[in-house]
């Protein structure tokens, strides 16, 4: 990644697609974003990258949305950078689904965390 030198806010820009990053967050329990900071680290791999990974997932896979309920237990903001396109079209197909962006990255990190981590 490099900071775009002809963004006013400097953004962050990936260098394979020279696509503008944006964050995408939400709030999920404690537990679950200290479990999902660990295994990365463990795997070598980058929390963003993760979280872009699952992100693409879901949507290939219809955004499937689990009747699970957030838990509100001591929730704490997990968050990543991806393009750009990428959050906008999880953003649409939240809205269309009626479902807030944080309950899907609440599902897809927990399911990643409790399958152990790892990506195809």
């Amino acid at each position: 990644m490099k900071l775009s030198s002809n963004c006013n806010d400097c953004c962050l820009v990936s260098n394979q697609e020279d696509e503008e990053l944006v964050v995408v967050k939400g709030a999920v329990p404690s537990y679950l974003k200290l479990q999902f900071k660990v295994l990365c680290a463990q795997r070598g791999l980058k929390m963003s990258s993760v979280l872009e990974q699952l992100l693409k997932r879901w949507i290939q896979a219809g955004g499937p949305i689990s009747s699970n309920l957030l838990p509100e237990e001591d929730p704490e903001d997990v968050k990543g950078y991806v393009p750009k396109s990428l959050k906008l079209q999880f953003k649409v197909i939240c809205t269309q689904q009626r479902v807030k962006m944080r309950h899907v990255l609440y599902q897809i990190i927990n399911e990643w965390v409790q399958s152990g981590g790892f990506l195809d």
